[in-house]
């Protein structure tokens, strides 16, 4: 009897859910969500525990720097004193390098030391003070290189390796992630477009290579920063803006830039205000220069250069530096709020006094 209460019981529940659920398909239709599947998503790849292969294939192209100068006392004879150290990055067969300009401002003579042990003694072919590099070259046979790839992208969260010569002990290698692109307004030089990163730079790592796993020229290692005992942060000079530069210096023995001979700046809130709308505002003006001679004056605000908008500051230095000699910009701008333009005729930019001695 009992069983027969127990199946009788079973089959209300179930005719009773059969109902309950047909009402609610009926009533609610948009509880009937399909069954999605996700797709299996893809292994990550695997970090390989050994990047030793694209250190090989790099590693041979970095040299080390040493620069002499003759001894205070004895600048009439032979005698030499090492006055500093760096690294440089071979980029032909021809025997061009590239490093940084602060590496070798102040040498009378500089010394290269391949990674095979080989020495001799560089030319210096040109300089750049404000991307802070250098090329020089030297004559020997089977030289290894490194390509300069302009392709090659940068990511943050890449591995980077750094290769150079910390300290004067010898070529070594360290490790880290690109932390950052395109960083600028650090104040090591004019024009920045700086990677960083964590790996460890040190004395003597200045104008060495900065490659990804793969043995790609990233940059130029340029500086760091350290803040007492904590971990330092450093800079590379991207391949991508050290090659237009290291090309004029081959070709020209300089960086050739257009110039108008006036600062800007920024504006603050209150000017935009006060001088109606974006731009920058001209705070010093080269007395005799293009922008002088045309008759720009301070507190102007730049608002265009040509048919385009000025963006960026970094935007305005690269489209003047980047106008041919010679030729003529029109610069659109606001004075006292009245809108007007001016056209100036573009000159080479001066190259600093301060150079190499």
């Amino acid at each position: 009897m009992k069983n027969y209460k127990l199946i009788g019981f079973i089959i209300r529940s179930v005719v009773m859910g059969m109902i309950a659920a047909l009402f609610l398909f009926t009533f609610f239709p948009h509880l009937m969500s399909p069954v999605t599947v996700s797709p299996e998503k893809p292994a990550p790849a695997k970090l390989p525990l050994s990047f030793a292969d694209a250190i090989q294939q790099t590693s041979k192209s970095v040299v080390n720097i040493r620069t002499l100068d003759p001894e205070p006392k004895k600048r009439n004879t032979q005698s030499m004193v090492n006055i500093g150290m760096g690294s440089g990055v071979i980029i032909s067969a021809q025997g061009y390098i590239v490093t940084n300009y602060h590496v070798i401002s102040k040498a009378d003579e500089i010394a290269i030391e391949l990674a095979d042990g080989r020495r001799t003694i560089a030319n210096i072919i040109g300089f750049d003070a404000a991307t802070d590099l250098a090329v020089l070259k030297i004559t020997m046979d089977n030289l290894p290189s490194i390509e300069m790839k302009p392709d090659v992208k940068v990511q943050v969260g890449d591995v980077a390796l750094v290769i150079g010569n910390p300290f004067g002990v010898g070529q070594s290698v360290s490790m880290g992630i690109v932390s950052a692109t395109g960083r600028r307004f650090l104040g090591l030089s004019e024009y920045e477009d700086y990677i960083q990163t964590d790996a460890a730079v040190n004395l003597g790592n200045s104008g060495g290579a900065l490659i990804n796993t793969n043995g790609d020229l990233l940059g130029i290692s340029s500086a760091y920063f350290t803040f007492g005992t904590k971990t330092g942060i450093s800079f590379a000079i991207p391949t991508s803006l050290a090659m237009g530069v290291i090309e004029q210096i081959i070709f020209n023995g300089r960086v050739i830039r257009g110039w108008l001979g006036f600062e800007a700046g920024p504006i603050s809130k209150a000017g935009r205000e006060k001088f109606g709308g974006a731009g920058y505002i001209i705070i010093g003006i080269s007395p005799g220069g293009p922008a002088d001679i045309a008759g720009l004056k301070v507190n102007d605000i730049i608002t265009g250069v040509g048919n385009g908008s000025v963006g960026s500051i970094t935007n305005l230095h690269n489209m003047i530096a980047e106008s041919k000699p010679g030729s003529e910009i029109e610069i659109n701008l606001k004075r006292n709020n009245q809108p007007m333009s001016l056209k100036v005729m573009v000159k080479e930019r001066p190259q600093p006094i301060n150079g190499r001695k």
